[in-house]
């Protein structure tokens, strides 16, 4: 199994997210902190395919579900790129962990959060991040799901980011030890970010590797995810797949387009006119599924590169690309 890095500063737990498949679910373990960190992904591991949707979780599902449109839908109002920036030593001698922070410099949507990095257990590379400033990247490469079964450890990579981070109020005081003593800890708010009148996210592919076909930017593995307040990672999973994707790709993912379990037509999403959202409550045998009330709030979002069976599309998936000019899109 992947161990979790935590580089010069002790980090807190942040919420533990998950995706099932339309059997049983798995998990992956992000963890968030003062400026992200890489997890590992959980043995059940989490949703995974591509182009035509796929199944994930410990029991999987067919591959070649629904699936979910990929590429630019229009949008009429985006606000201001947010300001993404690596994280740096506080003595400026380089970075600190391997991550981000993600802030919004004109407060109008609040956000104010950090990056993490989880991944299966089984990777033929492991994902690892470069950030820089204006840009996300994350690079690695999938292996070959070997069988139905086995999605629990070889579903992928996700780079998350947590929306809204605070001082963790049960965290020891820092140590008077100058610039190298570092800040406070931070981790997501357990309130969640609320969306108010921000309707989803624009944001941009740019392949980092120039030597291959596709620049790093897969056409079809990649999917954009969300969780709401008050669902449970081991439990619930929100996606959009994404498709049809280039170097230079623009996304406008609105939460309308996240749904429940993405890869089954059908089911809710997480936008603002829904007034539930779809919450597993029991695992099951049976499984049974209810509907609370929207929150209209989300702990994160993330990218998910996708691993798969070998029939479903060429494997492995050899991916590096940033994610830049990250705007919310607002309500008319």
């Amino acid at each position: 199994m992947k161990t979790t890095l935590s580089l010069g500063l002790i980090v807190a737990a942040a919420s533990t997210l998950v995706a099932c498949s339309s059997d049983e679910g798995g998990d992956r373990d992000p963890v968030g902190g003062a400026a992200g960190q890489t997890a590992s992904g959980g043995a059940a591991g989490q949703a995974s395919g591509g182009a035509g949707g796929g199944s994930s979780g410990a029991a999987g599902a067919p591959a070649g579900g629904a699936g979910g449109a990929g590429g630019a839908a229009p949008v009429a109002n985006t606000g201001p790129a947010f300001v993404i920036a690596p994280t740096e030593d506080p003595d400026g001698a380089g970075p600190l962990l391997p991550g981000a922070t993600v802030v919004d410099a004109t407060g109008s949507t609040l956000i104010n959060g950090n990056t993490f990095l989880t991944q299966s257990a089984e990777m033929t590379v492991d994902a690892t991040v470069s950030h820089r400033a204006g840009g996300l990247c994350f690079s690695g490469t999938t292996a070959v799901v070997p069988d139905a079964n086995s999605y629990g450890t070889y579903w992928g990579a996700e780079l998350g980011l947590n929306l809204k981070v605070i001082t963790d109020p049960n965290a020891a005081p820092v140590a008077d030890a100058g610039a190298d003593a570092g800040g406070p800890v931070q981790i997501p708010d357990p309130a969640g970010w609320a969306y108010g009148n921000v309707i989803g996210f624009s944001y941009k592919l740019v392949g980092n590797d120039p030597a291959a076909a596709d620049k790093g930017v897969p056409a079809s593995r990649l999917r954009f995810k969300a969780i709401p307040v008050g669902s449970l990672g081991t439990k619930d999973n929100y996606c959009s797949d994404r498709t049809l994707l280039v170097d230079g790709s623009v996304e406008n993912v609105l939460f309308s387009d996240i749904t429940f379990e993405c890869w089954t037509p059908g089911n809710p999403s997480i936008g603002p006119a829904e007034p539930t959202i779809n919450v597993v409550t029991t695992v099951g045998p049976p499984r049974v599924v209810g509907t609370p009330p929207n929150p209209k709030a989300l702990n994160n979002i993330s990218w998910q590169i996708a691993s798969d069976v070998a029939a479903t599309t060429p494997l492995p998936i050899a991916f590096n690309f940033c994610i830049t000019d990250l705007k919310p899109i607002l309500a008319p």
